[in-house]
């Protein structure tokens, strides 16, 4: 039997064994840890984290990289944005009945082309009526008064006739008389003055007669050519007039004629209808110049002025490019869409273009000195726009850039580049390709 003494101590002694492995384990897992190596980052991290790609040997497109300096340079820039044509409204003619009336015909329909002169519309007018009318009235009571003025003086010639035969008489019988003198020669040249005097008188008469002709034949001429300059002003034909006036007909239809040649943009009356001087009856327009309008954003609203030169391209006539002059810059913002309209004036000698055609639409807003590279050295990486900057021999850098306006072929670069660094600009997408998989 053990007794319990011995007990205690070979339990002490088991209790001390495992506590010491328990310990050694410990310690030799720690140990472990401590002894195993890092994971150190590749080569191809370090570089991405650097933007560094080198070159070891330069084969397929990667042998075609050619680079650039980035410099200072004379860019001409410009603004991008789209627009339609619409008729110039300063060269529009809107086309009104001259005189009230009805409008019996029709002659012209939208989109039509007319000519200066060309009658567009016909209407009864009574206005035009009387002012025949009252013409054929000034002209019956101007005869009628110089029928009158002539009798009166007829009158007077018979009597300076009759007078002026009795002088004559006299005067021959005193004539006798002094050659056998019984009458003195006072007597004779008595007589004869009084045989001039009836012949003066004679002689004004016929003088007034004639007069009192060319008066009424002056006043009608100017009474024709009142009503006539009136009547043209209205549409009415030299022609028609004439005629009314040497058949004594009344004359109530009036054309309503083009003033100008052009297209007929509008037709607003119908046959039967009444007008008047304050409805607008057609409008015409030759669309030899148009109006360019568009919006601008207002982030480029400082770009914009006055004056500057405008180039277009329009679906119908894709491979050419039209140009004009911008004539006006509103004063204020749209406030719903945040743009600024414009407008420029565009000339149309051909008739090519048509009003509500639609425009994209280049504005050359001048030139600046900034510092540029070409387009073709930019890449996008990611939401950014990276270049890659020669830093040695067959070793490129990847550098983010903030770039400004463009021009045809180049790009303002307003950070990450100075002047006189070298960018890729050949072979700058395959270079990137290699960025990535050196990345990997």
């Amino acid at each position: 039997m053990i007794s319990m003494k011995e007990w205690s101590t070979r339990s002490l002694t088991v209790l001390a064994l495992v506590s010491f492995f328990t310990i050694s384990q410990l310690t030799a897992c720690h140990h472990n840890q401590e002894e195993t190596p890092q994971t150190q980052p590749s080569s191809a991290e370090n570089n991405q984290q650097g933007h560094i790609v080198k070159l070891d040997h330069l084969t397929g497109s990667l042998s075609k990289i050619s680079t650039t300096s980035a410099q200072m340079m004379d860019l001409p820039f410009s603004i991008e944005a789209t627009g339609h044509l619409q008729v110039n409204a300063n060269a529009v003619t809107r086309i009104t009945a001259p005189v009230p009336g009805k409008v019996t015909a029709i002659f012209a329909s939208v989109g039509e082309f007319v000519k200066a002169g060309q009658a567009m519309a016909s209407i009864t007018s009574q206005e035009v009526s009387s002012l025949i009318s009252e013409l054929f009235k000034f002209e019956n009571e101007l005869e009628s008064d110089l029928s009158k003025e002539l009798l009166e003086i007829e009158y007077l010639k018979e009597q300076e006739r009759a007078e002026a035969t009795l002088s004559e008489k006299q005067y021959e019988r005193t004539k006798l008389l002094v050659e056998e003198k019984i009458s003195s020669t006072a007597d004779l040249e008595k007589t004869r003055t009084e045989l001039e005097k009836h012949s003066l008188s004679m002689a004004a008469l016929e003088r007034k007669t004639a007069r009192t002709k060319e008066v009424a034949e002056e006043k009608k001429r100017l009474a024709r050519a009142s009503l006539e300059q009136r009547l043209t002003l209205l549409g009415v034909s030299k022609d028609a007039i004439d005629k009314s006036i040497k058949e004594r007909n009344l004359l109530n239809a009036i054309d309503i004629r083009a003033p100008q040649s052009g297209f007929v943009l509008e037709r607003n009356i119908n046959a039967g209808e009444l007008v008047d001087s304050t409805r607008t009856l057609f409008v015409v327009d030759d669309i030899d110049s148009l109006w360019l309008i568009a919006d601008i954003f207002e982030q480029d609203v400082q770009q914009i002025e006055k004056g500057q030169q405008v180039e277009f391209v329009v679906d119908s006539f894709p491979a050419e490019h039209f140009h004009g002059t911008l004539d006006f810059v509103a004063g204020t913002i749209n406030p719903e869409t945040r743009t600024l309209s414009i407008r420029a004036i565009i000339p149309n000698p051909k008739l090519r273009l048509k009003p509500k055609m639609f425009a994209r639409i280049t504005i050359k807003t001048g030139t600046r000195r900034v510092l540029a590279i070409p387009k073709s050295a930019i890449q996008d990486a990611g939401s950014k726009k990276v270049v890659y900057v020669e830093v040695a021999n067959k070793t490129f850098e990847q550098r983010d850039v903030l770039l400004g306006e463009e021009s045809s072929s180049y790009v303002q670069v307003l950070s990450g580049l100075r002047q006189g660094e070298k960018v890729v600009t050949g072979g700058s997408f395959s270079l990137r390709s290699e960025f990535l998989k050196q990345a990997r």
